[in-house]
């Protein structure tokens, strides 16, 4: 062989050895972040596309996207770490935070990250993603609760403004009732029910309206037999013995004018506008939480939230690739998260969104929600360890207090008894 040859050989073979060396070394230094969302493939879009962005402009970093549906969601993330394939990030309910905090499961944030959430979030919004006065996760989606009316309905019978308080309520509800020959209400004044959302979250919403919480500070005990509680469960149970509405008049037969008033969550805008596609604007208002003079007048809120898994091993790079995807590029621009949620019609606790959301939350639909939020007066879901069971506890005893099985003070006791015992286990 000659010499070039050999030459040639050898700076071929340094190459190749050079190569076969590289390529472990890059594979050592990508890390992979794994992100799950409850979201749907047209939901999760803009956010998907900001994940090839930051891959681009981080090239040490490869995202892997994870869709599960919400019904599976908590068992999924609690299989998953049981099984030792956690996802290092995920998007979870609020209520389901206390449960995971307790099982180790939420990494907690950087002090430089939970003073960017304080900074940039709405309190109420914060509040919802805080576990015993520690923040687990950066808000995103938020529900809220108004009162909700047909304009139209009320017109009818003269009223050109929704109601204030709860008396101005039971008087324009008992105004628009209409019944069918059977004496069945037709059109109700007000409609409550049938589920959770409809029966507990009303609750606690009035419950928050007349200045006093569902809970103590600490969830160590209810507020559920407080003078406040036993009177915003009267005032409910008033609508029924006074034929306002009935146990046969729900929620859901609000888009069809079943009922005058409601309250609803911002989510059901898209279910008001889909089956009331006449005249919207002029016939669906949105007002704060009729309640007592005197009182500070509030509502509820919960959240969605991005938090990290505690067994990441990019918990840093999770943290930092989680504030890129809720951080404006520039001013008056939305988040990637904030995109994600104005093209799901959701509002967001990020005050810099809201204010880039402009039009999209100036209409009259959103409006009061919007400033139930930034006002501080929309307070969020108890954090409660086993919520979800407390709520299915207290949605039955206020049923039985609207059929009439219970007084008010005997459901709220009995609830009280029951859910105090979960709070202890």
């Amino acid at each position: 062989m000659s010499l070039n040859s050999k030459v040639l050989l050898h700076s071929i073979s340094a190459v190749a050895l050079s190569a076969a060396l590289a390529v472990p070394a890059i594979a050592q230094d990508t890390k992979t972040i794994t992100i799950a969302t409850h979201y749907n493939q047209e939901n999760i879009e803009p956010i998907l596309a900001c994940y090839t962005e930051y891959e681009a402009s981080h090239p040490g970093i490869k995202i892997e996207s994870q869709q599960v549906s919400y019904a599976d969601f908590l068992q999924t993330i609690v299989t998953s770490r049981v099984g030792g394939t956690s996802p290092d990030i995920y998007n979870i309910y609020s209520i389901w935070a206390p449960q995971l905090v307790k099982a180790q499961a939420l990494a907690v944030p950087p002090a430089d990250i939970t003073d960017w959430i304080k900074a940039n979030y709405a309190e109420g919004t914060v509040g919802a993603a805080t576990i015993g006065g520690q923040v687990y996760g950066i808000p995103t989606e938020l529900s809220v609760y108004q009162l909700v009316y047909n304009k139209k309905i009320l017109a009818e019978a003269g009223f050109d403004h929704p109601p204030a308080t709860w008396a101005e309520l039971e008087e324009m509800g008992a105004a628009v009732v209409k019944k069918n020959d059977q004496g069945v209400i037709t059109t109700a004044g007000f409609a409550f029910g049938p589920t959770v959302a409809n029966a507990v979250h009303p609750f606690y919403a009035l419950m928050y309206a007349n200045g006093t919480p569902p809970f103590n500070a600490d969830y160590t005990a209810t507020n559920l037999t407080s003078p406040t509680a036993i009177k915003v469960l009267t005032d409910m149970v008033e609508l029924y013995q006074k034929g306002i509405t009935s146990v046969g008049n729900e929620v859901g037969q609000f888009v069809a004018g079943g009922s005058a008033m409601a309250i609803m969550a911002n989510w059901q805008e898209g279910g008001l506008k889909a089956a009331i596609t006449d005249d919207f604007d002029n016939t669906v208002g949105v007002a704060p939480i009729p309640h007592d003079a005197g009182t500070p007048g509030g509502t509820m809120l919960y959240s969605f939230l991005w938090a990290v898994d505690s067994t990441s091993d990019v918990q840093p790079e999770a943290w930092e690739l989680l504030k890129w995807l809720n951080t404006p590029a520039a001013d008056g621009t939305l988040s990637c998260t904030g995109a994600m949620l104005n093209g799901m019609g959701a509002l967001t606790g990020s005050t810099a969104d809201t204010a880039a959301m402009g039009d999209s939350l100036t209409d009259a639909f959103s409006t009061p929600y919007v400033e139930a939020v930034a006002s501080g007066l929309a307070l969020t879901q108890p954090n409660n360890l086993q919520e979800a069971q407390i709520e299915r506890i207290l949605r039955t005893y206020i049923e039985q207090a609207w059929a009439g099985t219970l007084t008010p003070t005997d459901a709220l006791t009995a609830a009280d008894a029951e859910i105090q015992a979960v709070l202890e286990e």
